[in-house]
C-alpha cells in the first residue's frame, strides 16, 4: 500500500471515528452525561439559541463530502491533497478527543 492510499484510508477511518464518537456522546451519553448537561453546569452570560448549534450538521456534511472526494481514485495523487496530508484526520481525532475530555472532565 502506498502513501496516498494510506492517507485516503486514514482520512476515511478518522471521519468514521469522529462521527461515531459524536453520535455516542449524544445517544449514550458518554460517562452518563449529555453534552448539554455538562454545558449547563457552567455559568455563561451569553448562550446562542439552540438552532445555532445546527451548524455542526453542516460541518459534518462538509467533512463527509471531503472524505468521499479525497478517497476517489482520481484524487489519489492530487498535489493539494498530498500537501494537506493527515491534517484532516488530525482534526477529526481532535474533535473526538475533546468530547471524551468534556464528558470525562479531563
Amino acid at each position: 500500500m502506498n502513501k496516498d492510499t494510506t492517507r485516503q484510508i486514514t482520512n476515511i477511518l478518522a471521519i468514521v471515528l469522529a462521527l461515531a464518537v459524536n453520535v455516542l456522546a449524544t445517544t449514550l451519553p458518554l460517562n452518563n452525561q449529555s453534552t448539554a448537561e455538562i454545558s449547563d453546569r457552567f455559568l455563561v452570560y451569553f448562550v446562542p439559541a439552540g438552532y445555532v448549534f445546527s451548524i455542526w450538521g453542516i460541518i459534518y456534511l462538509g467533512w463527509i463530502a471531503f472524505a468521499i472526494y479525497q478517497a476517489q481514485p482520481a484524487q489519489k495523487e492530487n498535489p493539494r491533497l498530498r500537501n494537506l496530508g493527515y491534517l484532516f484526520a488530525l482534526s477529526c481525532l481532535f474533535n473526538a478527543a475533546w468530547l471524551f475530555c468534556w464528558h470525562y472532565n479531563l
